[in-house]
């Protein structure tokens, strides 16, 4: 190996080389090093955009319409009580069966209430207010099946409360059997907590019912109803049916006087428990003083921890507490224990109201003085309940923005713990007790923060005490911060789902090791008494139960045994208060997202909803906080799950109570926050834009900053079904404004422009463009509107022969209407090609009326005379003249017209022929321009077919590959569409030459001897057209008010076309060229030129000084010219 080595080595020491280094190496590193940094920072950005893009919003993931899949943790259980209570001690399991099996029943029956009949008695009435008569018999009429089962639920509810007192009364009694032997030191608190269970039912129904004044309303209206019915059978045509009607009304009356008087609670504890001979209770002392003691120890505990920060779910079983105090009283009779209720009303006055459901509120002085009232005379006095009330509300209101503030740090802390997926320290059991311990402290966070909601609504309401705005804003705050509890539980469900089993196992652990103290104390003993033998067996059911799954029946049971086996007094009280605590968790963890739902329920504020644009304004002033929006609106609609989707008395819940809501607050939303901020932006874009303006500029530290872009950051917010995209929202606000102002204003789309691209830049909006062409708009004025206001067209638009366009003669506003080739094709593709020959005929109709005119003013006597005059001198003197018509005479003649009268507005017999044949003549040109129309139509709609004089019969192809006999006759169809598009753009319809044929023959007819005479009258009507031009142009330089707009021209070359028309009618052409008057007028001119200079040179007068007549000289040969060009080009159309 060495000998090798130093062989390669000799080998590669000839080819070793001078080392240079010149820095290039260098130079390739560290551009290999930029290129690498470039390609991290390039891969983090887009790291970045893909969780931007899989970034889910508090919205969407709570969206149960979105999310296709959810973790449901509850446990169920799947062994009946009978198997799971197995022991070999068959009095106990007798025993067990029975108790457990009646707090289980207690157990589904409070959950029956809260899912089936809370609800829909609570929204009976709501947002449809007070229906019409009729309306409110229909929704009672279908409340009834309802209210007929919870008929039958009350009765089930008072007969478990007997079965129980009945079973107390049976192991609770003076005479010895082997149950009192059993139960001789067993106080079963579990089952006394089920009956406090069964009263807060009782008690949450009378006080729905009771506060719901439109369920009492409408049922005394059906029975009025009912009863009319009744009465008068044959006008509602229910003959034979007076026993329904008489069972139905007493039905009625029987549901109203169990359900809505008000008297269920008090109808349970008023019921007969004694069974003489069977079951003695009201004489039974041993009952009497095991229930005296229940009570006194269960309201001892409720006392202590009722404003505790441990408290949890203790106000919603305060109901049924102070019910099973008034059951005790009316059970026994006894009222002796006068310092016990001092310390039941002294709980009363810190907890003077609770919130049982959503909207409805419990008052515990209420109640004992409904059921009580002679209790009251022991705290001496009567005790001005309301007084205490308002001085509990003033407390709350000056600590409630503390309150507020404390649990929102608490919130912040605990959300931060529970998003951290490390613990500092520790093993796996710590790691999973700090994860219970922040479980529970979650949800007594929520617990607290919704209970402190519900009370300061509660008590304005019923108090009717104002809120301030500033506590508006922390109401609010609330529900965001119980939404955000909720959904950090929800991103942290897996995490949950995933250590349940871990954390059950736990706290299960936790139990046996403090039941373990109990079995060390019986370890290694061969005799037991009887109390002895019943503790070890109960905690051998408690390993065997806790061994399973945490279902509610096994935590039934073991609270049961846990009640058996504390009667060994070997526990202390901490041992038996830290079971309790672990029990109530391992309840909580086994079913979190139940409770964690109930507790972040913020349903209230569907009751609150009139508070809501307060809270929008205040938003709107603060964007900062702009984000919390989603917040509220996730909790507004809590209450359709819980309440709205669960409305019987309507048909169809979602359309008339959920639609209705959503609407409601969409609209709220877009008056307070939408509208105003669209306005906002809107101005704060102006000012931008014309801050060279020098506007006066706003404070900062005075009028505040608002930065309306955190709302246009925010994303789309989810409500409901429907999604409200602020953003977009704003963008088309700007856009429908801008649009619009510029459509008013024209000349405004620069500014608008630049208010765009400021929106893109400041708002990050994308808005149209907004500049609209200022050409004309491409559909303009119908053909069919033209056609049958032929007459009023004709006057009121001035015809442009080159470029084939009529403008309008006078506007209102500042634009003119035009009419050009496109506008027409537009119509004729919207009408048909039809629509062109029915236009020709409108024409001739209109050419008919006018042409009568023209005759008659041929026909008159004066003028025609003054024309026969004029022919006869320019014959006789034709050679004299130079075969040119006269100028003179055409002076003569225009003054010889005028002498005949002139009308109001200045305007000879003259003028209105020659605005007569003007008329004639923009006739012509539209009939010109429908035609040009109907040709541009055409060849766009053939422009497809790429060879028009090879075009192939489709009907044939078709025929040929035997295609279906639709496509067969589709392929006609086309055909035949084709073939009049070709014929229609290569042929055309002369409407000239058949409107020539048409009146060629009746003008040259002998009866009409006096139209022969028209010729020798056109020099005066050019002369006269001449004239006018002339006016007209020289008027659009002035700006004088005075000129009305009809006088202000530049074109109307009506007047040459029309002309053009009637020489050929009558075939004057060769007479009126005879008269060689353009020639004239060029001579004329020429004359008129150098006289006047030769008379300025003779009396020496400078150039410049004569320049203006000159120039009017010229003006007239000019407009003679172009008259002159219109007219040749005019007389083309007319050729043969």
């Amino acid at each position: 190996m060495a000998t090798s080595y130093s062989a390669n080595n000799g080998q590669n020491e000839e080819y070793t080389f001078d080392a240079f280094e010149d820095g290039s190496s260098k130079l390739v590193g560290e551009q290999q090093l930029t290129k690498l940094n470039q390609f991290a920072v390039d891969y983090a950005q887009q790291i970045w955009k893909i969780e931007e893009a899989l970034d889910e919003t508090l919205n969407e993931v709570w969206d149960i319409n979105i999310d296709p899949v959810s973790i449901y943790n509850k446990p169920h259980e799947q062994l009946d009580l009978i198997e799971l209570v197995k022991t070999d001690h068959k009095i106990f399991n007798k025993v067990m069966l029975v108790f457990s099996s009646i707090c289980n029943q207690a157990r589904i029956l409070k959950e029956t209430a809260e899912s089936k009949f809370y609800s829909p008695l609570i929204v009976f009435g709501e947002i449809t207010g007070e229906s019409s008569e009729g309306d409110v018999q229909i929704e009672v009429g279908k409340l009834l099946p309802f209210m007929i089962d919870l008929s039958a639920f009350v009765n089930r509810c008072y007969s478990l409360v007997r079965n129980i007192i009945s079973q107390f009364a049976s192991i609770y009694q003076a005479q010895k059997n082997i149950h009192t032997q059993f139960f001789k030191n067993v106080h079963l608190q579990a089952v006394y907590y089920s009956t406090i269970d069964i009263f807060s039912i009782l008690i949450n129904l009378d006080s729905i019912i009771t506060q719901n004044t439109a369920l009492d309303s409408s049922w005394g209206r059906y029975l009025r109803m009912v009863k009319s019915v009744k009465q008068e059978p044959n006008k509602y045509s229910v003959n034979g049916e007076e026993d329904k009607l008489w069972q139905l009304e007493k039905l009625l009356l029987s549901l109203k006087g169990q359900l809505l008087e008000g008297f269920i609670f008090q109808s349970c504890i008023q019921q007969e428990f004694d069974f003489p001979g069977v079951i003695d209770v009201k004489g039974n002392k041993v009952l009497k003083q095991e229930f005296q003691y229940n009570v006194k120890v269960l309201w001892g505990m409720f006392g202590t921890k009722i404003m505790d920060s441990s408290e949890l779910n203790l106000r919603e079983r305060f109901p049924g507490f102070l019910g099973l105090y008034a059951f005790y009283i009316a059970l026994f009779k006894d009222i002796t224990d006068k310092s016990f209720f001092k310390q039941v009303w002294e709980v009363t006055k810190r907890v003077p109201m609770v919130s049982i459901n959503v909207n409805v509120f419990w008052f515990p002085a209420d109640f004992i003085q409904q059921l009580m009232p002679g209790m009251i005379k022991i705290i001496g006095g009567s005790p001005n309940i309301m007084e205490i009330r308002r001085d509990y509300l003033r407390t709350v209101d000056k600590e409630f923005s503390g309150r507020v503030k404390s649990y929102y740090l608490q919130v912040s802390r605990w959300m931060v713990r529970m998003e951290s997926s490390q613990i500092r320290g520790g093993t796996l059991w710590d790691v999973s007790l700090s994860k219970v311990g922040q479980i529970i402290q979650g949800v007594q966070l929520s617990y607290h923060i919704s209970h402190l909601l519900k009370t300061m609504i509660g008590l304005h309401m019923h108090l009717t005490a104002p809120l301030k705005s500033s506590d508006v804003r922390k109401l609010f705050q609330c529900a965001e911060m119980l939404k955000s509890i909720q959904n950090t539980f929800h991103r942290r469900s897996a995490m949950i789902s995933a250590h349940i089993s871990m954390m059950v196992q736990q706290l299960t652990d936790i139990i046996n090791e403090k039941l373990n103290v109990v079995r060390s104390k019986y370890a290694g003993r061969s005799n037991y008494s009887e109390i002895e033998l019943d503790v070890i067996v109960a905690l051998s059911l408690c390993s065997d139960l806790l061994c399973g799954v945490a279902t509610n029946e096994r935590i039934t049971v073991v609270r049961l045994c846990l009640n058996v086996i504390y009667q060994s007094n070997i526990l202390k009280e901490n041992d038996i208060e830290e079971l309790r605590l672990h029990i109530k968790r391992l309840e909580f963890i086994s079913d979190i997202s139940s409770v964690v739902k109930a507790s972040c329920d913020c349903s209230i504020l569907f009751w609150s909803r009139d508070l809501f644009p307060t809270y929008l304004q205040f938003l709107y002033q603060n964007p900062s906080q702009a984000t919390s929006l989603q917040y509220t609106l996730t909790g507004l609609k809590d209450v359709v799950s819980t309440v709205l989707e669960k409305a019987i008395h309507v048909d169809n819940a979602k359309q008339q109570l959920i639609d209705v809501y959503r609407n409601e607050m969409e609209d709220m939303i877009d008056k307070n926050i939408i509208q105003p901020l669209g306005k906002d932006v809107e101005t704060d874009l102006r000012l931008h834009i014309h801050a060279f303006l020098n506007i006066e500029e706003k404070d900062p530290f005075k009028t505040g900053i608002k930065e309306f872009g955190k709302f246009l950051e925010l994303k789309p917010l989810r409500f409901f079904d429907r999604t409200i995209d602020i953003k977009s929202r704003i963008s088309h606000y700007l856009d429908q404004t801008f649009y619009n102002l510029n459509t008013v204003a024209l000349f405004d789309w620069k500014t608008y422009s630049e208010m765009r691209n400021m929106a893109f830049y400041k708002y990050g909006l994308n808005l149209l463009e907004v500049h609209l062409p200022g050409s004309t708009l491409e559909q303009g004025l119908d053909v069919l509107e033209i056609m049958r206001n032929i007459h009023i067209f004709v006057s009121r638009y001035n015809y442009n022969l080159n470029n084939q366009i009529f403008i309008q003669r006078s506007s209102n506003s500042k634009t003119l209407n035009t009419i050009n080739i496109t506008h027409i094709s537009n119509s004729i593709r919207t009408h048909g090609s039809g629509i062109m020959n029915t236009t020709i005929n409108f024409a001739y109709r209109f050419l008919v009326q006018k042409f009568s005119i023209f005759s008659e003013f041929l026909f008159d006597d004066q003028i025609k005379s003054k024309l026969y005059k004029n022919i006869k001198y320019f014959r006789e003197n034709k050679e004299q003249l130079n075969n040119m018509y006269p100028s003179e005479l055409v002076t003569e003649l225009e003054r010889d017209i005028r002498q005949l009268g002139v009308s109001e507005n200045g305007l000879t017999f003259l003028d209105h022929f020659r605005l007569l044949i003007t008329h004639i003549g923009n006739a012509m040109g539209y009939i010109r321009l429908v035609r040009s129309g109907g040709l541009h139509y055409c060849s766009n709609a053939i422009k497809f077919v790429p060879d028009l004089k090879k075009i192939p019969k489709f009907q044939d192809l078709t025929t040929k590959d035997a295609l279906s006999p639709e496509t067969i006759q589709a392929s006609t169809n086309l055909d035949s569409i084709i073939h009049n598009l070709s014929n229609n753009l290569s042929e055309g319809t002369e409407y000239f030459k058949m409107l020539v044929s048409v009146f060629a023959t009746e003008f040259r007819n002998i009866a009409n001897q006096h139209l022969k005479n028209f010729y020798i009258i056109v020099p005066a009507l050019a002369s006269n057209y001449i004239d006018h031009m002339i006016n007209s142009k020289d008027k659009l330089f002035k700006k004088s008010k005075a000129i009305g707009a009809e006088a202000l021209l530049f074109t109307d070359d009506g007047f040459a076309i029309g002309l053009a028309y009637i020489l050929k009618l009558l075939d004057q052409n060769k007479d009126f060229d005879s008269l060689h008057w353009f020639d004239r007028i060029q001579l004329k001119c020429e004359t008129d030129q150098k006289r006047m200079l030769a008379e300025a040179n003779a009396k020496g007068i400078k150039e410049d000084q004569n320049h203006l007549a000159i120039k009017k000289i010229q003006n007239f040969q000019q407009e003679y010219e172009l008259f002159k060009y219109s007219f040749s080009g005019s007389r083309i159309f007319f050729k043969d």
